[in-house]
C-alpha cells in the first residue's frame, strides 16, 4: 500500500489522471474493501509526515480529486469527513476560513435551537412508543464550503445546508422507518422537493436511510430542517462503510445484511473477478502521466503509448533509473523515460514483443 501513496504523488494533477487513477483504486479496493481504511490512515500519515509544502498540496489535491469520492461511495464518511478538512485546509486556507466563520457564527446562534428541535423530535417519539436515538451533526466542512459556493448568488445559507438531524431506530425494522416518516410529515411542515429515500433504492455504496426536510418544528422557528431516518443496523453501515457490508458477508451476521446490502457486496465480487481475470499494470512517464496496460506489456508498447513516432524511434529505456531493453516486461509502479535514435526504424521483429493492439497496428504501418 506505500507505493501507493507514490503513485498520488508521483502523477501530474490533470483529468486524465484523475480518471485513470480512479479507476485503479476502484479495482483495488473492490478486491478487498477491508483496505480502504487502512490505506487511508496510511495515506494521513503520509500526508503530515511530508516535509515540502508543495508534495503536502499536491497530496492533498490528489486526496480531494481522487480519494475523498471514492471514500463516499464506499461509504467511508468518518474518515471521508477527516480527510476533507485536512486536505480542504491545506489546498484553500481562505476558503476553510470562509465556512469556519459561517460554523462558528452557527454554532454561537444555534445551539440553544438545535437542543430545542432535537427534544421536540425525542417528545413525540417517545409519546408514540418508537424506542430510538435522536441526535445531530454539522456537516462536512468541505461539503458546506461546495454548498455555498452553489448558493452564494441564488439564496443564503441556512440551518438544514449545515446541519443534519438523526433519528436511529434501535429496532431493525424498515417499516418502522417508514412510519416515524409518516408520523412527522403528520405533525410538521414537509418539503416534497428536499425528500430522499435511499432505503427503497439505495446509494450505490449500500447507504440506506430516509432523508426529509421539515417547517414549523417550533412555534417561533421558521427555518427549515433536515432529518435523516434509519435503524441502528443502517447507521452502523453508514459510519464504518463498504468494509462492515464485507466483513458481514464473510460472517454469520450475513443474515443481517439488506438485499440491498447483499447486492452491493456481490457487485464488488464481481468486479474484483473481473481485474484478476484481466490484470493490467500501472506506470508513469518521467512528466507524472499516468498509464495503464494488459500485464505483460513491454516498454515498446509504452513508447507507441506515448506517441507514433517515440515508438518508432526507440532504442531503449531507462526504468527507475535503470537503462532496460525493449522487451522488458512492465511492472507495477515502473517510471519510464524512452531513449530514442533518429536513424533507428520499426521492423516486423518488434510484432514478437509488442502485445497491444495499437503499438503492433503502428508496427505494421511503418515495418
Amino acid at each position: 500500500m506505500s507505493r501507493w501513496c507514490e503513485y498520488l504523488a508521483l502523477a501530474e494533477i490533470h483529468p486524465r489522471n484523475r480518471e485513470l487513477l480512479t479507476e485503479f483504486f476502484l479495482e483495488q479496493f473492490a478486491y478487498s474493501p477491508t483496505i480502504f481504511p487502512a490505506f487511508l490512515a496510511l495515506f494521513q500519515r503520509k500526508l503530515t509526515s511530508t516535509k515540502y509544502r508543495k508534495a503536502r498540496l499536491h497530496l492533498a489535491q490528489q486526496y480531494l480529486d481522487i480519494l475523498s469520492p471514492l471514500c463516499e461511495r464506499f461509504g467511508l464518511f468518518e474518515k471521508k469527513n477527516d480527510l476533507d478538512r485536512i486536505c480542504f485546509r491545506l489546498t484553500n486556507l481562505k476558503g476553510y476560513r470562509s465556512v469556519e466563520q459561517v460554523l462558528s457564527r452557527y454554532k454561537r446562534t444555534s445551539h440553544l435551537l438545535i437542543a430545542r428541535v432535537i427534544g421536540s423530535f425525542r417528545r413525540l417519539l417517545k409519546d408514540t412508543g418508537h424506542s430510538c436515538t435522536v441526535t445531530g451533526r454539522y456537516k462536512n466542512v468541505y461539503s458546506v464550503y461546495r454548498k455555498l459556493q452553489q448558493k452564494r448568488y441564488l439564496s443564503p445559507i441556512a440551518l438544514n445546508d449545515i446541519f443534519a438531524f438523526r433519528i436511529i431506530l434501535q429496532r431493525n425494522s424498515v417499516q418502522e422507518c417508514f412510519d416515524v416518516l409518516n408520523l412527522l410529515h403528520d405533525h410538521f411542515q414537509p418539503s416534497v422537493k428536499r425528500f430522499k429515500d435511499y432505503i427503497s433504492i439505495p446509494k450505490i455504496n449500500g447507504y440506506q436511510s430516509i432523508h426529509t426536510t421539515l417547517s414549523q418544528v417550533l412555534p417561533d422557528l421558521d427555518l427549515p430542517v433536515e432529518v435523516q431516518i434509519r435503524t441502528k443496523i443502517m447507521d452502523d453501515f453508514s459510519e464504518r462503510g463498504v468494509a462492515s457490508h464485507w466483513l458481514y458477508a464473510g460472517e454469520k451476521k450475513s443474515r443481517l445484511l439488506t438485499d440491498p446490502e447483499r447486492k452491493l457486496v456481490e457487485y464488488l465480487t464481481s468486479l474484483s473477478e473481473e481485474v484478476r481475470a484481466a490484470p493490467t499494470v500501472l506506470c508513469f512517464s518521467p512528466t507524472g502521466d499516468a498509464f495503464r496496460f494488459p500485464a505483460g506489456s513491454t516498454i515498446l508498447d509504452f513508447a507507441y503509448a506515448i506517441h507514433t513516432e517515440v515508438g518508432n524511434r526507440a532504442i531503449s529505456a531507462a526504468v527507475n533509473g535503470t537503462k532496460r531493453n525493449l522487451q522488458y516486461a512492465l511492472q507495477e509502479g515502473d517510471r519510464i523515460r524512452i531513449l530514442t535514435a533518429r536513424n533507428i526504424q520499426a521492423t516486423k521483429s518488434w510484432l514478437q514483443f509488442a502485445h497491444t493492439p495499437y503499438a503492433r497496428r503502428r508496427i505494421r504501418e511503418q515495418a
